[in-house]
């Protein structure tokens, strides 16, 4: 598809997948940093599969990871979704544990929607724990229709929806991956995954439209107060920060550009 063409489509559908947009060795340089900072974090242990791990902000702790961001597949199509201005929210490095139910990303509106930019590190098929959409559920009103699908509290999911259909059996999409396919998704989407082996790798780099209203500015900060507390909850490091030095004062024209908005706000 040309730029034209991946905007209607997003627009539309809410999601856009670019097949190996990267090649084989850039995939597992990907993956061996991802792999050494999860271990990190984790103080060198092994992964138990009995907890979901999140490090937040794994895209600020190494420079390949960072240059992904600015990378033109990510930077400029995300640019091309979101329109020139657009800013950085977040970055996350993830180890999956079960299923994922039927949910969207908190934080954003269908009338500004954040964005999640998704490279699975690890091969996944439908039944074994790839994303699932429910193509045009961003959009008023299917997005609150969609609400009466789960009775999800916290991350547990009822074993049967308000519509008695099981959320494996929810009818959807499914978006296989292979590493190196990037995925890019508006967060107001219904998504889920089931069937998934624990341990599975994946990495968000997520992003915000230009924020030009006022509500728009107290969106981002409620956001980012929602992220502090998830960084505590997953017991990360940096409290009462989202963001490192590194990446609020970096020399890169384009990392300027994505936390100008945060400097601003006095995020620094």
């Amino acid at each position: 598809m040309n730029f034209r063409e991946q905007a209607i489509h997003y627009k539309t559908f809410g999601f856009l997948a670019l097949p190996q947009a990267f090649a084989v060795d850039e995939v597992a340089a990907i993956s061996r940093i991802f792999d050494a900072l999860l271990a990190e974090d984790r103080g060198g242990k092994s992964f138990s599969g009995e907890r979901r791990q999140t490090l937040f902000g794994i895209a600020e702790k190494h420079p390949l990871l960072t240059q992904l961001v600015e990378d033109d597949r990510i930077y400029a199509t995300v640019e091309n979704l979101l329109g020139s201005g657009f800013s950085w929210l977040c970055s996350e490095g993830n180890l999956y544990i079960g299923d994922t139910p039927w949910h969207p990303d908190g934080g954003s509106t269908p009338d500004f929607p954040f964005m999640k930019v998704s490279l699975y590190l690890d091969a996944l098929a439908p039944d074994c724990g790839c994303l699932r959409v429910i193509p045009g559920s961003h959009r008023l009103p299917l997005h609150e229709e969609l609400r009466n699908l789960t009775e999800r509290q916290g991350e547990v999911d009822a074993a049967k929806s308000k519509l008695d259909t099981a959320g494996s059996e929810v009818p959807c999409c499914y978006l296989p991956a292979r590493p190196g396919d990037v995925f890019f998704l508006d967060m107001n989407m219904w998504h889920a995954s089931f069937g998934g082996r624990a341990g599975r790798r994946h990495l968000a780099l997520n992003f915000t439209p230009p924020p030009i209203e006022a509500e728009h500015i107290a969106m981002l900060e409620r956001d980012y107060q929602g992220i502090l507390k998830l960084m505590e909850r997953f017991q990360c490091s940096r409290p009462g920060r989202v963001f490192t030095d590194e990446f609020l004062h970096s020399a890169s024209p384009r990392i300027q550009g994505l936390v100008s908005k945060w400097v601003e706000l006095g995020r620094v």
